[in-house]
């Protein structure tokens, strides 16, 4: 939905009516109390309700959110479809949100084009150390032991195939920013929206766009996945994955950007070149919590290079990896990975303008191989 103003008009007394009833119903049938709960939770996740409550308070009744969709981009042809079950109408095309959000925000990745893995990757077979290794700091909910070096400097050994290489999902979609000037919207709920051009699938669109300016082919599945079931977000997600996997064998990377929401809440920042970024976090799971995870090693294998590589170009725009007990969907892939993006306290802007240092890690990344 698109973001609006608006003032207090009538129907707060038609709503509190219509409560008054659902609750004496419940009274007069108790039986009736669970299949009424179940109805209100449905009414109040859904786009809908909140679009009626804005007609009943201001007499305007607001359009509906942009239906999601799945994009494929850098060099694929534009009649190219996406899995089945996605939906949606690929196109290569970068969409206006993208442009506004992202727009005079991120270096320019013209000027480093397919230099860009040149300038992180030394010559010789062996392009990281042991010390790289020991730099890089855990943290999380996992009590396993690792050995970083080993990790490290394990091949990847990743297939090569003609097609897209990375596919960049939103198991919460929906996860947004602090509102700024240039980026206001409707919250579905705390930092939270529907809004296409101020949640994560933005995000996801300027690493699309900055991924295809360094070669580098990939999809992005644009869909709502935590929406309107949260609960479901992962597992919708899942499906979402096995489609695309299935669809094309090629790609080796699933990257999952989130928006992380810190238990006390401060704003975090990294200043590059006269511009302002949002910190990144890679999230690996293992299977500790009881989830058979057979990938978890190569997962933290993927995202200590992948550090190791913004270590040498930005050493502080990674924070300590999240290694934890939950698999999430890292077993889907060898090279999965959760991507969280500064946290509610950042604005989209910061967050875009991280994007075009994370392309450049993970094109430097796919040389590795």
């Amino acid at each position: 939905m698109n973001p609006m103003i608006y003032r207090r008009k009538r129907g707060a007394g038609l709503l509190a009516g219509l409560s008054a009833l659902a609750l004496l119903l419940v009274l007069l049938a108790p039986n009736l109390r669970e299949t009424l709960w179940e109805k209100a939770r449905s009414l109040l996740s859904s786009e809908g309700l909140l679009r009626a409550v804005i007609f009943l308070e201001t007499g305007i009744l607001p359009e509906k959110s942009a239906p999601a969709e799945a994009r494929v981009g850098n060099g694929l042809p534009s009649e190219t479809a996406p899995p089945a079950s996605s939906g949606p109408v690929a196109q290569t095309e970068a969409p206006p949100a993208t442009e506004a959000a992202c727009s005079g925000e991120a270096p320019s990745t013209a000027e480093r084009g397919e230099e860009a893995a040149d300038q992180l990757l030394p010559a010789g077979p062996a392009p990281f150390t042991p010390a790289e290794a020991e730099a890089i700091g855990l943290r999380g909910s996992c009590s396993y032991q690792v050995d970083k070096a080993e990790l490290l400097l394990r091949p990847l050994n990743w297939p090569r195939e003609p097609g897209p290489r990375v596919l960049i999902i939103h198991s919460h979609s929906c996860e947004s920013y602090t509102q700024s000037e240039g980026h206001t919207y409707l919250p579905d709920a705390n930092f939270r929206t529907l809004d296409l051009s101020c949640n994560m699938i933005a995000v996801g669109d300027a690493l699309l766009e900055e991924l295809g300016e360094l070669g580098v082919e990939a999809v992005h599945d644009r869909t709502l996945n935590d929406y309107p079931s949260y609960n479901r977000s992962y597992a919708v997600a899942r499906e979402k994955i096995a489609d695309w996997l299935e669809e094309y064998p090629s790609i080796v990377m699933v990257l999952d950007l989130h928006r992380d929401a810190l238990e006390q809440p401060v704003r975090e920042t990294v200043e590059r070149d006269g511009q302002v970024l949002a910190p990144l976090m890679l999230v690996v799971g293992t299977d500790e919590g009881g989830l058979s995870h057979p990938h978890w090693p190569d997962n933290l294998s993927c995202a200590l290079k992948l550090q190791a590589l913004g270590n040498r170009d930005e050493p502080s725009l990674f924070k300590r990896i999240s290694f934890r007990a939950s698999r999430f969907n890292g077993d889907m892939s060898p090279g999965a990975l959760i991507v969280e993006v500064g946290s509610t306290e950042n604005v989209l802007e910061e967050a875009c303008a991280s994007m075009p240092y994370l392309a450049r890690y993970v094109a430097a990344l796919l040389q590795c191989e």
